[in-house]
């Protein structure tokens, strides 16, 4: 978490949420919202939609006076219980949706600060699992804005980093590998999405002229499922990947945020096949400093 140097009169506070990994990563996302910084007061809660990082950054944001607060989902898709898991600690849902997510960080913290009671069966793994969870304390209207899903910025990036990579568009498949989440509804939102990603791709290449690519397809490795769920998305993109290369080559796309997690993991269970591979995510890229201005604008 970290707040901007932002001395300023703005009443708007922007809060940014985004998973968090290491310190490039980190540094990453706080580089796209520079240009906001100029103009309202930022913090950032790292996280799984995190009860500790959401209560101080709307602490802070309360603090320099502000008397409204957008929050930016910075996640590649709202088909995810961290996303709804955020609204109601924001006070957006009346109930949680879900089962709470882990606590993974600031877990001496959220025992003292979330009035939840915990014994040792809520602990394993380094990691908590709180039975229930409580809204954060706020007295500021919030406002929550889209994730990035199937933003027109969103496949443009993506589209430059295939066509970074690719030869003859008619004889290449292109394999757009996301995440994903552990539920099935939320995996088919997450694909339909990425779908739209891909048909918006196939458009532009249409409408100024070039080949269009022999297919663009859609899929999620779900690291996080259950095995068996995890083992059939893996063959699934092995099977793909098979199949591209039996009529032409093969172009698959990590559709993750920031390098450093797990996007590697994309390339690492493909292990064998042929295919071409950058690993380059959707940072660092100028444009997704404009997804974030205008994901303030559109809720002004």
């Amino acid at each position: 978490m970290s707040t901007s140097r932002y001395k300023g009169t703005s009443s708007t506070g922007i809060l940014i949420m985004a998973h968090g990994g290491g310190t490039t990563w980190n540094s990453m996302v706080k580089e796209a919202a520079k240009p906001l910084m100029e103009n309202y007061p930022i913090e950032f809660a790292w996280g799984m939609a995190n009860f500790v990082s959401l209560q101080k950054a709307v602490h802070k944001l309360e603090a320099e006076k502000a008397d409204r607060i957008i929050v930016i989902p910075l996640f590649i898709s709202k088909h995810s219980p961290i996303l709804r898991q955020a609204e109601f600690l924001l006070g957006l849902r009346d109930e949680l949706a879900d089962a709470p997510m882990p606590v993974m960080h600031y877990t001496d913290e959220f025992v003292e600060m979330s009035g939840i009671e915990l014994d040792e069966s809520h602990k394993m793994h380094n990691m908590l699992f709180p039975p229930t969870l409580n809204p954060i304390k706020i007295n500021t209207p919030v406002q929550f804005t889209d994730a990035l899903d199937d933003h027109p910025i969103v496949a443009a990036i993506l589209r430059d980093r295939i066509l970074a990579l690719s030869e003859d568009p008619n004889a290449e498949t292109v394999v757009l590998a996301a995440h994903g989440p552990n539920g099935e509804e939320d995996n088919t939102g997450w694909v339909k999405s990425m779908e739209s990603l891909a048909a918006q791709i196939q458009q532009w290449q249409n409408e100024e002229g070039l080949s269009t690519f022999r297919n663009i397809l859609s899929l999620t490795v779900r690291d996080d499922a259950p095995k068996p769920i995890h083992e059939q998305a893996k063959q699934h993109l092995r099977a793909l990947v098979r199949q591209g290369n039996s009529s032409g080559n093969v172009i698959v796309i990590p559709v993750f945020l920031s390098p450093g997690g797990r996007e590697k993991s994309v390339a690492q269970r493909l292990e064998g096949l042929n295919f071409k591979w950058s690993g380059d995510t959707l940072l660092p890229d100028d444009r997704l400093r404009d997804f974030l201005t205008m994901s303030v604008e559109r809720s002004l």
